[in-house]
């Protein structure tokens, strides 16, 4: 049963990231209210437990506070990841309704942060995780690790514990060409550079990349079972979002799409067609390693527990003694 689901709300983007191409997307659509709603009501059902309303940017799409609300009712965790840009002026209306808000930095340095992101957006970053702790959230800071700018893990890192927050690291993955993708020794530095308190990384992941990604003789991709992804047009993308070869129409019924001889088809396929081969997009690979107890889950759960206890009980900087 898939335990996440990756819902676009829109491919709409203030931001022009590098790493990126979702903001050059012709589709500029918002998913329509009425879908939304029907399909959380399956979600659930579905087995689902964590929705991750995401984008583009996802709070360009105005009903993402209903949303939110209508997820809770239904009992869904709630996750958003956001450049920042706009939530200082709908922290308000957002308050309360996300279980995990992520909020993108991805230097200390305001130019290098800019030039990754395409604008000038450092200072609403800042902005957004000051208002973000003076209303009571507790945000992650989410920093996509790429080949110019990872070693500013460290200074991001002490940010962090300044304020008390854990920093999630996802190293970019390759999807255009793999620019910015780091490389087997770039890997192996970031991850050390990450053993440091309040610092997240995807042990289980990293393993998975080290090695060269999944392999499509023995796949450890696990994206068609792990997730349900839907698109604006109210589309279950298969057999994921990044290398979507496939689309069923919900048309009304996320029950019928999920059972459609399709789904069913990749969900035989996933992880072993030449499009998954040495695949390292961690969107997937982590909700994938729970589905098997090997040497990259074993990978994973040290990792987990620290952003476990950072999240939940962490203390205070100036009483850690880590």
């Amino acid at each position: 049963m898939p335990l996440v689901c990756n819902y676009y709300l829109t491919y709409r983007c203030n931001a022009r990231c590098t790493f990126c191409d979702l903001w050059q997307h012709e589709n500029r659509d918002l998913a329509d209210a009425s879908d939304v709603l029907d399909n959380l009501k399956t979600l659930r059902a579905a087995g689902v437990r964590i929705v991750d309303f995401t984008g583009g940017e996802p709070l360009m799409h105005p009903e993402l506070p209903m949303f939110l609300r209508v997820a809770r009712k239904h009992g869904l965790m709630t996750t958003v990841t956001t450049n920042g840009i706009l939530y200082p002026k709908l922290a308000a209306e957002l308050h309360g309704l996300i279980s995990i808000l992520h909020i993108s930095i991805d230097s200390m340095d305001p130019i290098v942060h800019d030039k990754l992101r395409g604008i000038s957006c450092y200072d609403l970053a800042i902005k957004s995780v000051e208002t973000a702790l003076s209303s009571g959230e507790k945000p992650d800071l989410l920093f996509t690790a790429g080949r110019d700018n990872y070693k500013d893990v460290v200074p991001l890192s002490g940010y962090a514990r300044s304020k008390n927050l854990v920093l999630i690291v996802n190293p970019m993955f390759e999807v255009n060409g793999g620019e910015g993708a780091l490389g087997h020794d770039e890997l192996v530095e970031l991850e050390r550079l990450c053993r440091k308190p309040n610092v997240y990384l995807n042990g289980g992941v990293i393993r998975i990349m080290l090695e060269g990604g999944n392999n499509t003789l023995k796949p450890r991709c696990r994206a068609v079972s792990s997730s349900i992804v839907i698109s604006p047009d109210n589309e279950l993308l298969l057999p994921c979002f990044h290398r979507a070869q496939g689309a069923v129409s919900i048309n009304g019924s996320l029950n019928r799409a999920l059972a459609s001889a399709e789904r069913m088809k990749w969900l035989h396929l996933q992880g072993r067609e030449d499009i998954c081969r040495n695949c390292t997009i961690n969107c997937y690979l982590a909700p994938s390693l729970p589905y098997r107890l090997d040497r990259y889950f074993a990978s994973f759960i040290p990792w987990g527990v620290k952003y476990l206890y950072y999240r939940n009980f962490r203390l205070k900087p100036a009483e850690s003694n880590a």
